[in-house]
């Protein structure tokens, strides 16, 4: 390579290419290399698989393909979904956009369908014409006939994500099928044109969708602010920033107790039950879910600026989810009542501080948390419930900064807190 990054004297001209809009990783010379350089290019700088594959079935029809459907289905690593599925129709545009969810069970449609097959015999290529006389074996592809379709075919591609589950219709990282309405179905130069950039768009897609579910997992496990911060590279151990927030700290009553008498899959359904109540005000009103704690939660609300109307807005935010956690609780409560289940109580905390919000931990093992005195105080005033027979308490900094917002707590004197030097006013709800 020289100074300019062209080969020095380079074949078929490659010197004289116009790189402004295209791949410079990859030089085209044609048509199709251009598709290659765009896939190239996709896949690097990201996007979405839904962009990638529209515009990709446009490309097609641009070089001559007479596709008229497209279709592809991406499995997925996230707590609800199981795969995503897009279609494409020529002349319409994306017409499906499906998410399958992990509760549902796969219909009769999938266990007659080509892909089940596909997955179930290892065969990653399949083809069917459908003008011809030959017997349809796949329900859908009589349906592709009556539609006018003329040829169909399905390329797999396994994207070795290693699923723990590894039901047959999780083994695949993304299932494409392409359709045409040509008399005599594709030709074989719109074959060959398929089978050599299909793949290509594979890889790209999933390079897109290796990112989104790198994020996706970290957003469920440690929130989303704070994925956003360890996937823009903060990850150095000890790398930590000084944030004044608003902290809740939250934590059942009775779990330890119903742990001895209860089994194992109605104790997980239960709890989840409950943190359900618990997390969704929190992140409904815009606050960090820090970490689950076994039957507990510490949450933030982070505080742009310590300027009383802003300080006063969150802290109102902070105890309005609050108060809708314990509701959430309550009502949950009734029903599980209702239908002679255990039931839990829950404790609340709320208090304000500096706090230091960063990477700690080992060198192999890395916590992205809040540390600092305020952490420990909230942790305190909530294991204090109990004695001053109420289910939510305030600091009286949390108080004072919530002005007129704070004025259904009532205040229940000074308290000291284990490990605190100096008694701290403290304010009860209801």
């Amino acid at each position: 390579m020289n100074e300019t990054g062209k080969s020095a004297g380079s074949p078929m001209g490659l010197d004289s290419v116009n790189f402004d809009n295209r791949c410079g990783h990859f030089p085209a010379t044609n048509e199709q290399e251009e598709l290659f350089a765009w896939l190239i290019d996709a896949g690097l700088k990201g996007g979405t698989v839904r962009e990638l594959f529209t515009e990709f079935c446009e490309r097609l029809i641009s070089q001559g393909v007479k596709l008229k459907r497209g279709n592809i289905a991406l499995s997925a690593i996230h707590p609800q979904v199981s795969a995503f599925m897009y279609t494409w129709r020529r002349g319409e545009g994306l017409v499906t956009n499906t998410n399958f969810l992990h509760s549902e069970e796969p219909g009769e449609g999938w266990f007659a369908s080509p892909f089940f097959f596909m997955l179930t015999n290892k065969l990653t290529f399949l083809h069917r014409r459908l003008d011809d006389e030959t017997e349809l074996d796949f329900p859908v592809l009589v349906e592709f006939k009556n539609e006018g379709l003329t040829d169909w075919f399905c390329q797999i591609f396994d994207f070795g994500w290693g699923f723990e589950d590894q039901t047959t219709e999780r083994n695949a990282g993304l299932i494409t099928s392409w359709a045409s309405d040509r008399p005599g179905g594709f030709t074989d130069e719109e074959f060959r044109i398929l089978s050599r950039t299909i793949p290509v768009f594979g890889l790209a897609a999933k390079g897109i969708a290796s990112f989104r579910t790198a994020r996706s997992v970290l957003e469920t496990y440690i929130g989303r602010e704070t994925a956003q911060k360890v996937l823009s590279g903060q990850i150095r151990r000890g790398s930590v920033d000084s944030i004044n927030a608003v902290l809740v700290y939250a934590d059942l009553k009775g779990f330890t107790s119903l742990t001895d008498v209860t089994g194992q899959g109605d104790l997980v359904e239960m709890l989840d039950q409950y943190l359900d109540c618990m997390a969704c005000p929190i992140e409904d009103a815009g606050g960090e879910i820090l970490k689950f704690m076994g039957d507990g939660l510490l949450a933030t609300f982070e505080l742009s600026s310590t300027e009383p109307d802003e300080m006063q807005k969150i802290c109102e935010t902070a105890l309005h989810a609050a108060e809708t956690m314990m509701s959430g609780i309550a009502t949950l409560n009734e029903k599980r009542q209702q239908s002679k289940q255990p039931t839990m109580g829950l404790d609340i905390a709320l208090h304000v501080g500096e706090v230091m919000y960063g990477n700690v931990g080992s060198e192999t093992r890395l916590d992205f948390t809040v540390i600092g005195p305020a952490v420990n105080e909230v942790s305190r005033i909530e294991a204090l419930c109990d004695i001053l027979d109420t289910r939510l308490i305030a600091s009286g900094d949390f108080v004072r900064a919530a002005r007129e917002a704070g004025a259904a707590l009532t205040s229940c004197g000074f308290h000291e807190l284990r490990g605190v030097r100096a008694p701290i006013e403290l304010f009860c709800h209801g």
